[in-house]
């Protein structure tokens, strides 16, 4: 998938760049459930990567009918019959005239054996999971009619595009999507197909308003799910879609023929809550896949910016590099560094882009099932412990793991490692970051059988690399060879002590210490410390990058001579190993198990105190020493560069994971968990999606929280009553991130509602 912080417009679907997976059907007698209609003329060889990208969809149970509409040229014809005999899912239909695409596309309707159609074609590409998100879209969105995802322009033109379904006004004016897309069959049918007189461009664009005056719209999934191929001109061929006269009377043509619609009324596709009985459990396909090695689903809570979630993608590169192939399916809609994973599996799903809250634990199981998986790990991702019941009692012969990085004793009383206690009963073995988790844990009731520390280590570039690392990203952001360069790479939040941070860099400029500073990160103390900088005049030496990808916080590091991360609570932040990888000196708190890395002489941890100021002072005080001693600061990042190269590698690293999970299938088989009965585990995943649903529904209204009314309202009070008294989950979930006002908050609606 592309990177649009990065585009390469050359890695396309088709390209043999991609990271690979076994998409293909275990049984190939199975009925398809999806239609791929392409009309085909005079295509040349661009034809095969069009081809490619269906080949790839990880949904395999399709048929593809390619409308040869009447070609005459003989190299597009060769091109063509490659493909007649090469796929039994593949049909060529002939037609003796040509109609246009128009009408090929209502022929390849009328010849589909499935109820849902992608349009394609025959020049432009899917990625991988377009077809299989496109199609659980609309088996979640039961009153959407069709979908698509966001567009990559690629060939003459290149851009990125996200314009879609999800802003139906635009439809007005412009055709802002092209005709890729999945469509419901009844949906082509109710709108009486396309108009076979317009062969001059644009009939998407009626089709899709005629859809929409017959009471039909679609979705967006956001998400860059197909390549358009883009002409010099595309008016060569359509003459109707010039950006000018001929467009411009197209319009109207469209105000005249759909009136109410270019009155700005378009369907309504707003969903009815589900109750707590509609929860639908089984998935309404297979999609069996063959299996030739080893598979992990890895459960996370987003693609964030994070150190667990580098961890995560670390994870997955290696796993990827021994064999593993990995389906990562995340709860949340944070995607930053969803690219960076799909660099190395295609088989990446964020369910909030797709998926209803509802159709989680379907999709979930459908996952296991389709791609036979051999191990699920959850990571950090609170939903995925809940719903390891419904999960375990559908797939007794999965082993069940998950990865505890950190204590959160400000959130459900130890936060995920007390999760991965309460929920012991449906796992074979927890997996920890560090002996300071594995202690606590044991102490909390955990059982040491099923208990192991595995660290998760770092990557040691040779020394020659590493010295040309240095020079390159210093020349790019300006820094002289010998100035001192401080980094402060972290998520811009309570946990990261952002304050503190900003308090010891003002102090060591006050007393005249020269260095840079970076802040590589973002968060929701961004415009606070941005308003910091500037009130203290330290713009001169703070540089505010931003969120920023791990391979440029990896260049980052290269660059700095301190990385300064004064943390409230961490396991063993991956920040210190990536650090120490660069030769970095870690300067940070004494908490977790980071001394269990990171002690003398290879960084520099300090006690945590309850006085924000006095705990700046300290690391002020520390920062400056080893800035006055620039040869034992050499000295310090060397050793800790040794350090990761021998006792705490990425393959170390995945070694012991992979004898982790080793481990977890024996117990998993020797000394089984008791079973669950589906009726208990599906009633746990009904309580689970509830759960989730509340949240996000807090999310979602208190976000906007300065808008709100004011709390004398009466309807306004009730509802923060419930909020904050009944709906305990929105309460917690205000409470984990951070939010220190919420608890008073509570404390004044009862009092107010008391009286």
């Amino acid at each position: 998938m592309i990177d649009p912080q990065r585009p390469d417009y050359s890695d396309t679907p088709a390209s043999e760049r991609r990271s690979n997976f076994v998409y293909a059907l275990a049984d190939a007698r199975v009925e398809p459930v999806v239609s791929i209609v392409t009309p085909f003329f005079n295509t040349g060889a661009v034809f095969h990567e069009t081809a490619r990208s269906v080949f790839r969809q990880s949904l395999q149970q399709w048929e593809w009918l390619i409308v040869n509409d009447a070609s005459t040229e003989v190299p597009a014809l060769e091109v063509l019959a490659q493909y007649r005999d090469r796929d039994h899912r593949i049909r060529v239909i002939d037609l003796t005239t040509n109609g246009g695409p128009s009408r090929a596309r209502n022929v390849g309707y009328a010849a589909v054996r499935t109820q849902y159609v992608v349009q394609l074609d025959s020049d432009n590409l899917l990625e991988p999971t377009a077809a299989e998100k496109w199609w659980w879209y609309l088996q979640s969105h039961r009153r959407t009619a069709f979908v698509k995802g966001f567009s990559v322009g690629f060939g003459a033109q290149t851009y990125l595009w996200r314009n879609g379904f999800h802003n139906p006004a635009a439809f007005l004016t412009s055709n802002p999507v092209d005709a890729t897309s999945m469509v419901r069959v009844d949906a082509h049918r109710g709108a009486g197909g396309y108009d076979e007189t317009m062969r001059e461009g644009l009939e998407d664009w009626d089709f899709w308003m005629r859809c929409a005056a017959a009471g039909q719209w679609g979705g967006t999934v956001p998400e860059f799910l197909d390549w358009y191929r883009r002409r010099p001109n595309h008016n060569d061929r359509w003459s109707e879609w010039d950006g000018g006269v001929r467009q411009k009377a197209f319009v109207a043509r469209l105000s005249d023929r759909y009136p109410a619609v270019a009155a700005g009324q378009f369907p309504d596709l707003r969903e009815e809550p589900p109750g707590n009985a509609t929860l639908p459990l089984e998935a309404p396909v297979a999609n069996r896949l063959q299996k030739n090695g080893r598979r992990l689903l890895l459960i996370v809570p987003w693609f964030a910016m994070g150190g667990s979630d580098k961890f995560n993608l670390d994870l997955v590169e290696m796993l990827t590099r021994r064999g593993w192939e990995v389906t990562i399916a995340a709860t949340q809609s944070d995607s930053a560094w969803l690219p960076h994973f799909t660099a190395w599996t295609p088989d990446v799903f964020t369910l909030p882009a797709f998926l209803r809250t509802v159709d989680y634990p379907r999709f979930l199981l459908y996952l296991l099932r389709s791609r036979q998986v051999d191990v699920v790990m959850v990571a950090h991702a609170e939903l995925g412990y809940h719903l390891l019941p419904f999960l375990r009692a559908h797939a007794p012969q999965v082993s069940f793991v998950d990865y505890g990085h950190v204590v959160e004793e400000a959130w459900n009383d130890g936060g995920y490692p007390r999760l991965s206690i309460q929920y012991r009963s449906c796992l074979d073995l927890s997996i920890v970051s560090s002996h300071h988790l594995e202690q606590w844990m044991l102490a909390e009731g955990a059982e040491p059988e099923r208990l192991r520390t595995c660290y998760t280590g770092g990557r040691a570039a040779p020394e020659s690399e590493h010295r040309r690392d240095r020079e390159r990203v210093r020349t790019e952001l300006g820094v002289s060879g010998d100035e001192a360069v401080i980094l402060y790479p972290a998520r811009l939040c309570a946990q990261k002590q952002p304050k503190v941070f900003a308090e010891t860099i003002r102090q060591l400029h006050a007393e005249g210490v020269s260095f840079t500073c970076l802040v590589a990160g973002d968060g929701p103390d961004r415009a606070w410390l941005g308003a910091f900088v500037k009130r203290h005049r330290l713009a001169g030496c703070v540089r505010l990058l931003g969120a920023v990808s791990p391979v440029r916080v990896g260049e980052l590091m290269s660059a700095a001579d301190i990385c300064f991360l004064p943390s409230t609570h961490e396991g063993v932040a991956l920040t210190l190993y990536e650090a120490m990888s660069h030769g970095c000196v870690f300067v940070g708190a004494d908490v977790g198990g980071q001394s269990e890395v990171a002690s003398e002489p290879f960084g520099v941890l300090l006690p945590r105190l309850r006085d924000a100021d006095r705990e700046a002072v300290a690391y002020a005080v520390a920062i400056s020493q080893l800035l006055g001693d620039r040869a034992q600061l050499g000295n310090m990042g060397a050793a800790a560069r040794r350090r990761i190269a021998e006792s705490f590698s990425l393959e170390q690293m995945v070694e012991s994971m992979e004898q982790a999970f080793a481990a977890a299938g024996r117990l998993r088989v020797e000394h089984p968990r008791p079973p669950l009965s589906r009726e208990m585990a599906e009633l746990t995943a009904t309580r689970a999606i509830e759960h989730e649903r509340l949240a996000r529904l807090a999310q979602d209204l208190w976000a906007g929280q300065a808008g709100m009314p004011p709390l004398d309202g009466g309807g306004w009070r009730l509802w923060m009553f419930r909020m904050c008294t009944h709906l305990e989950p929105a309460y917690a979930w205000g409470v984990r991130r951070g939010w220190r006002w919420l608890p008073a908050a509570r404390e004044r609606i009862r009092a107010a509602l008391a009286s």
